[in-house]
């Protein structure tokens, strides 16, 4: 019959190491990440929109543009400290988004589809140069942030689209009045200037060491 032992000291060397949990990537590290992406990814983003033809014409090409600009500025502080500040302006620019969605004759499910491009080449980033070249593992609380941010604005720029669709449909039958969807570039442009200086406001406001205290609740 063999002889098992119960003597702990037999045991190979390598049994007794046991592994050893690794570091923690700290709680800023992918927003630093991000803040450093954010333009390489905002071009790219654009760029997808151009090769899909379907902006609108060129009058709404600037108002796409600005629009990539502003929900990629918005990102980095929608995860931070400040996002319950933020968020209320990550909900209006996707819902405006997708009103102006409507107004350029886009479909629905092509408004997901041009939202859910930012999170793919985010995640794209992520794993082809991850933050600290990928020695520390991404903070779960941070990879559920941003997937939760993503989302949001995919749900909210599908409410505007519906919105928009659902109040045209009053606004066909009143021939004096413009229809809700088919707003003039102009205007789209000066409600998302006034959705960034907001976002600028909120910024600005965090920088006061008066209220730093507060946000990080």
């Amino acid at each position: 019959m063999p002889n098992y032992s119960t003597d702990l000291s037999a045991a190979p060397e390598s049994a007794e190491r046991l592994p050893q949990a690794g570091p923690k990537a700290a709680p800023v590290e992918l927003t630093r990440w991000l803040r450093t992406r954010l333009p390489s990814i905002s071009s790219q983003w654009m760029s997808r929109l151009e090769a899909r033809e379907s902006i609108g014409g060129s009058d709404w090409h600037d108002v796409v543009r600005s629009f990539v600009d502003v929900i990629s500025s918005m990102l980095v502080p929608v995860l931070g400290p400040l996002r319950r500040e933020v968020e209320p302006l990550w909900v209006r620019i996707a819902e405006l988004f997708g009103r102006t969605a409507a107004g350029r004759g886009l479909a629905a499910g092509e408004v997901i589809e041009e939202l859910q491009i930012l999170r793919e080449l985010v995640i794209r980033d992520l794993y082809r140069d991850p933050p600290g070249s990928g020695v520390a593992p991404l903070s779960l609380r941070d990879v559920l942030l941003l997937n939760r941010a993503v989302d949001r604005i995919v749900t909210h720029g599908s409410v505007g689209h519906t919105d928009a669709l659902f109040f045209q449909l009053f606004d066909d039958g009143d021939g004096e009045r413009e229809p809700e969807a088919v707003r003039t570039a102009e205007v789209v442009l000066a409600q998302i200037t006034s959705l960034r200086d907001e976002l600028k406001g909120v910024l600005a406001l965090g920088a006061d060491p008066s209220f730093a205290g507060d946000a990080e609740h």
